[in-house]
This record gives C-alpha cells, sequence and structure tokens, in this order.
C-alpha cells in the first residue's frame, strides 16, 4: 500500500501542546491506538523506553509522560486536562509507571514496549514508535510483526493460535467485504496470528461483530485514524517530486500555492473551501500563539525565562539598525516557541521543535506587505507542499533520526518558499530558496540541554527566519541556488544518518559543554531525577 504524505498530516501539522511533536503529540498517538488495541483504559501500564534512544533525555523535560498517559486514558493531545494526566490516571484507577530498559532494539531512537493489563486481567503488550512530526508507527501487537500509522481506519482481530494459513484465509475471506478496503495483512508470532484490514471509512459495527464471532478469532479491535486526512489508496497526487511540482505550475500557469492547494484536495478527497477552511483554522492557532507568546506574564518551567515580550518592539529599533520585516518575525518567532514552552497549542510546521520559524515569518511578511488573507493562506499552503515533497527516504522531520536539521532546516526552507509565494515567486524559485534553507542548516545536530525545547532550540528558530527570508529574497532577487531541492532533501537525510550514528542522539553538542551539564543537573534536582 503506498501511502503519499499530506500537507495537514505531515507539514503544517500537528495541531499539539507543546514542546514538541514527536515527544508530545506521538506518545499521545502511540498511548491512545494501545488503549484502543486493548479495548479499555488499562488497570495497569508500564511504559518501557530504550536505555540508548531518546526517551532517557527527553521523556520528562518534553512532557512524553504525560502524553503518554493521555493517550492511555483514551484522550486526544487537545484534552483540556492534558497537564493534569497524573491525577486524571488516579482518578481513572489506571496505576502507570515508567522504566528505562537494555532491551528494546526496534525501530528508531524514539521506541517504547507498553504493558497493558485490563481489568480483566486480560494482558497485551505493543511496541510503537514516534517516528517524527507527531507521526506513528505500531510494530508489534505481542509477538505480531504489524504496521499501524494512523492513517487508516483499522480492525485488527487476533486468532486463538498461531497459523498464518488460517489467517491468511480469514483475511482473504474477509478483504473483499471491505467496501473502502485499502490493504490487508497477516502475521504471526509466537502465541498468536494476527489479521489487520485497513480502510478509508469506518468499520460496520455488525461486520466487526461478524468476525468476532468466528471460531478462530479470540478477540477483535478496531482502531480510528489519529491523523486528519485518513488514507484512501484510490487517491493519487498530481505531482511527487520538486520536478514534477514545478512541470505542473508551468504547463498550467499556475503558482505553488495553487499547486498545493490540488495535490491536497487530491490525497484527501476534500473540496476547495474544505482546505481553506481547515488551512485558516491553522492560521488561527498561528496567531493565537504568537500572542501567547507576547503575553508579559507568560511563565514555563525550564532554564530559561521568556523573553519575547522583552524583544518585541526592541529588535531593529533605537540603536540597532532595522532587519526590516525581522523587526517582528525575531520575536515572533521566539513568542510562538515560548508559548509552546509553556504548553500553549501550537501548529508544528513541521515540528514543535521548529514552531516557530514559518509562522513566524509569514505573518510578520504578510503584515509588512499589507497583503491579503488569501495571499497569506497561500503563502502557508506553498509552504507546506515543501515540507511534502522534503519527505523522502525515510525523512519524517525526525530530529532524533536524521539530527536538527529534519527540524529547524526543514521549517526553514519552508519558510523561504512561503515567502517566495507571498512576494509572487515562482515554484523553481520556491525549491531553489528552499534549497538554500537546507544548504545553511546542513548537518545542524539535537542537542537539547537538560532535556527541554529551549537550549539552543530558542536561538535556532531565531536563526531559521532570519535565514529563511535571506533565501527568499536572494533567489527572487537573482541568486542561484546551485543544487536542486531534492538533492539537498536527500543528501541531509544520509548526512543525519551519519550524525546519529556517530554522536547518538540528544547526547553531543550543546547539551554537553560545562554550562549545560550544569544546567541539566541544576534542572534535574530541582525535580527530583538525579
Amino acid at each position: 500500500m503506498r501511502e503519499y504524505s499530506s500537507i495537514f498530516n505531515h507539514a503544517l501539522a500537528p495541531i499539539t501542546p507543546g514542546p514538541s511533536s514527536s515527544n508530545t503529540c506521538g506518545p499521545v498517538r502511540i498511548g491512545l491506538i494501545c488503549q484502543q488495541l486493548l479495548g479499555e483504559v488499562p488497570a495497569k501500564a508500564v511504559v518501557e523506553y530504550y536505555s540508548k534512544g531518546a526517551f532517557p533525555t527527553t521523556l520528562y523535560g518534553m512532557r512524553s509522560d504525560i502524553a503518554f498517559i493521555n493517550g492511555l486514558l483514551g484522550r486526544q493531545q487537545s484534552h483540556p486536562q492534558f497537564n493534569q494526566a497524573y491525577a486524571e490516571a488516579k482518578k481513572e484507577g489506571m496505576d502507570v509507571s515508567f522504566a528505562q530498559v537494555d532491551d528494546l532494539t526496534v525501530g528508531g531512537m524514539e521506541t517504547v514496549r507498553i504493558r497493558m493489563t485490563a481489568h480483566n486481567g486480560f494482558q497485551l503488550t505493543v511496541i510503537g514508535e514516534s517516528v517524527g512530526g507527531g507521526a506513528i508507527r505500531i510494530h508489534f501487537i505481542g509477538s505480531c510483526p504489524m504496521s499501524i500509522s494512523g492513517t487508516s481506519y483499522e480492525l485488527v482481530a487476533a486468532l486463538r493460535e498461531p497459523s498464518q494459513e488460517k489467517a491468511e484465509t480469514l483475511a482473504r475471506g474477509l478483504a473483499p467485504q471491505v467496501e473502502h478496503l485499502n490493504d490487508w495483512a497477516c502475521s504471526t508470532g509466537e502465541d498468536s496470528s494476527i489479521v489487520e484490514l485497513k480502510a478509508s471509512q469506518a468499520f460496520p459495527s455488525e461486520f466487526v461483530q461478524m468476525v468476532a464471532s468466528r471460531p478462530e478469532v479470540q478477540w477483535v479491535r478496531t482502531v480510528d485514524p489519529v491523523h486528519p486526512i485518513v488514507a484512501d489508496v484510490s487517491r493519487k497526487p498530481p505531482f511527487d517530486s520538486p520536478d514534477e511540482m514545478v512541470a505542473y505550475c508551468k504547463a498550467r500557469g499556475c503558482s505553488t500555492a495553487r499547486a498545493a492547494i490540488d495535490y491536497e484536495m487530491a490525497i484527501s478527497g476534500w473540496d476547495e473551501r474544505q482546505v481553506q477552511e481547515y488551512g485558516e483554522m491553522l492560521l488561527g492557532i498561528m496567531r493565537r500563539s504568537r500572542e501567547g507568546g507576547f503575553n508579559p506574564n507568560l511563565e514555563f518551567d525550564g532554564i530559561v525565562t521568556p523573553k519575547a515580550a522583552q524583544l518585541r518592539g526592541r529588535v531593529g529599533h533605537g540603536s540597532m539598525p532595522s532587519l526590516g520585516v525581522l523587526n517582528d518575525a525575531i520575536p515572533s518567532a521566539l513568542g510562538i516557541m515560548e508559548h509552546s514552552n509553556a504548553a500553549g497549542e501550537i501548529v508544528c510546521v513541521p515540528t514543535g521543535g521548529s514552531s516557530g520559524i514559518v509562522p513566524g515569518l509569514l505573518l510578520s511578511a504578510a503584515e509588512q506587505l499589507n497583503a491579503s488573507p488569501d495571499a497569506l493562506y497561500e503563502a502557508m499552503m506553498a509552504a507546506g507542499i515543501i515540507g511534502v515533497l522534503m519527505m523522502v527516504d525515510g525523512n519524517e522531520f525526525a530530529g532524533g533520526t536524521h539530527g536538527c536539521q529534519a527540524e529547524v532546516a526543514c521549517g526553514t526552507a519552508m519558510a523561504a518558499a512561503g515567502l517566495v509565494q507571498l512576494m509572487g515567486g515562482t515554484a523553481q524559485q520556491a525549491c531553489d530558496a528552499a534549497s538554500m534553507g537546507l544548504q545553511c542548516f546542513l548537518g545542524l545536530i539535537c542537542d537539547p540541554v537538560a532535556g527541554l525545547v529551549q537550549v539552543p532550540c530558542l536561538a535556532r528558530n531565531i536563526a531559521g527566519v532570519s535565514v529563511a527570508a535571506a533565501c527568499a529574497e536572494s533567489v527572487c532577487a537573482g541568486f542561484e541556488a546551485v543544487i536542486p531541492l531534492d538533492e539537498m532533501t536527500r543528501i541531509m537525510v544520509r548526512v543525519g544518518t551519519d550524525i546519529t550514528k556517530e554522536l547518538g542522539m540528544c547526547c553531543s553538542g550543546c547539551c554537553i559543554t560545562p554550562t549545560g551539564r550544569r544546567l541539566t543537573q541544576e534542572f534535574n534536582r530541582a525535580h527530583g531525577r538525579e
């Protein structure tokens, strides 16, 4: 089953409390799918994470523990009591704990094994991974290999005994009865076999009951999508690479934004009004997150204090030379990131760690240019399609997999393309400006101090809006990026793989400086984690 990336699922997404898409939103989604697979809120859950992965550094600082608990409670990341997860778990009678283990080597750096016990004593173990940008993947149910990404409706049926032959017979009999089938698969482990059906629409309750009544079936669960755009294998995009998009725009005489809207309509099945309404909703969240960051009374836990309100009106004024659009874009990007650190609602573009760059630049530039609301919406969509086109060779905007270049660099590339659109540039110029953004930040490592999205993340968002503005204006003024966007994306992935292989994840760079170590120790001591 070929799944195409979606602007609203992967590039201008997810909508989540801060500070991190992969460490906050991803764990919620893993927990939510686990809860649906168990069939109830567990009486007991143990979340195990690999000692050499990312979570030993980020589990508490990036609120991943709170996120896992919310998901296991059956709640989305938008739940109003998100930050009261421990108290809510106690109220629901769920005993939850976290444990570091040495034997969890499945998947990437943000993989967990969740051992759940239902109130009737039924036990289920699920291995899932946060793969970046809020995207997730379930790798195992029990000992059976799986692949659930939360983009389809899923029906999961466990057989009473391990038999690949019986599983395939059941699957082949059920598949033709599913009207909107995306795919089906079977897997066999040590003590069971599982049949998995994926569909673009929910399974009728009568069908679920029929499967559950089969004598060879032990239990059946359904899992809802966690993304707004549901996969449908019958839908194909109008283009699938930067070169194809440029050719598409030339053939139709259209802008990058028009191509982006056409792409999302083709992938989602939504009409143009639905796409625009969703995009305008995202812009509303971006505006509110910026204003939240400018609140002079903003507070958050960590190793720094909010500064966006202080920078607003001071950058580029007085004795400081004007930086043009950056006078506002710098404090805007910082404010969104600080709002995120206060667990405020943000749009991750394409991650929580880079969430200030695209809105910080585009909101500020649109105001300076006195652009219309439609022009701002189109600029955001142009940024979104560039994000989608950078999702190649395993790039899912995961700092843990490919370094901070997969977050801040990609966010910078998206912002540069969006600004090109806002200035009336071509699709080729949007791609070239994005390529320049990747060139500028190639090799950037992921090295958060104290496992927080603060140092050096805040500074990098400030730098990101600056670099994006420089790239967009330089290209539109005639500068040549030389290296095509698709080549830069692929080399970024290769460099990122080398980075994590040689340096590990979240354990080198800023965080191991003397000051970084001291701040980490002080933060951990203050929170009883030494």
